[in-house]
């Protein structure tokens, strides 16, 4: 789901918080050399976090994801992890704000960049949804290169100006058959028949958030065939700073009764309980008694 929507209240632009391989700069500085491979040939991994009162959640997962793309792309030689942990918890401690979103970007200079500041979340959001419009063909399932979060983001900045011009929050990703892949910066789930199915990770990233739906509820994996999620009673986003987002409408079509449905609404609980107890464990807090 693109930042430019109202899934993030629009005010003053927050403080942004960066640390440039262990060193906190100006933002407004902020610089890579012409020979670091993100500039030279677009190659580089990123992860976006979300943290809550200085905890980041489910680093541990995110920084697997990222090191385990890093070896099956081949990207060498990459900053340490323990580095990384260190740069994003300097960002995340020195940055103000309950909620923040985190931003890791890590290169084979090797780099790491980390930015923090204050993601702004629309309250109204969970209770009326967002609309979203397709695109066709911007999914391939055999795209390996698609399951992996790298830099390269030009064909989702795309989708996502198409879908602002629409006057949407986000774009979802089709296939050329029409079949249902993911958004631009969310997984997507829909609920047919009281069930929850999602596309199985074949040219979409496996996104953390995606990862916890499918810990928290029953849910099947399939290809989603245009004619199945269009009939949808629900459609919900699963992404790891905004949580668990309900889509109403797409391409100017009601989802289901057009408001956020039961499922929906129950898995936002589950993840946010979740979410919960990540933040008390980050923080080594225990869980309440009662």
């Amino acid at each position: 789901m693109g930042e430019s929507g109202p899934v993030f209240a629009r005010d003053r632009p927050p403080l942004r918080v960066v640390v440039l391989n262990g060193r906190r700069v100006d933002p407004e500085s902020a610089c890579l050399s012409i020979d670091d491979p993100a500039v030279r040939f677009g190659e580089g991994l990123l992860e976006t976090m979300r943290a809550e009162s200085g905890a980041v959640l489910f680093l541990d997962r995110h920084l697997d994801r990222l090191l385990r793309s890093a070896e099956e792309l081949g990207l060498a030689p990459m900053p340490a992890r323990a580095e990384l942990e260190r740069d994003v918890q300097a960002a995340t401690l020195a940055c103000p704000g309950e909620v923040l979103r985190v931003r890791l970007t890590a290169t084979p200079g090797p780099t790491t960049l980390v930015e923090a500041q204050a993601a702004k979340l629309n309250p109204e959001t969970a209770e009326r949804g967002i609309d979203a419009v397709t695109v066709r063909g911007a999914w391939e399932p055999g795209h390996r290169a698609a399951e992996h979060k790298t830099i390269a983001r030009a064909a989702l900045r795309r989708a996502d100006r198409r879908a602002a011009a629409a006057g949407a929050e986000t774009a979802l990703l089709l296939d050329e058959r029409g079949r249902l892949g993911e958004a631009t910066t969310a997984n997507v789930f829909a609920v047919v028949g009281g069930e929850i199915l999602t596309a199985p990770v074949r040219g979409i990233l496996p996104g953390i958030t995606r990862r916890a739906v499918l810990e928290l509820e029953d849910v099947r994996e399939e290809m989603l065939e245009e004619p199945v999620w269009r009939s949808a009673a629900e459609l919900f986003l699963s992404g790891s700073v905004q949580g668990i987002v309900p889509v109403v409408c797409v391409d100017g079509a009601p989802v289901g009764e057009g408001v956020p449905g039961p499922v929906t609404r129950r898995v936002a609980r589950a993840w946010r309980a979740l979410a919960d107890r990540e933040a008390r464990a980050r923080r080594g807090e225990h869980a309440p008694s009662g």
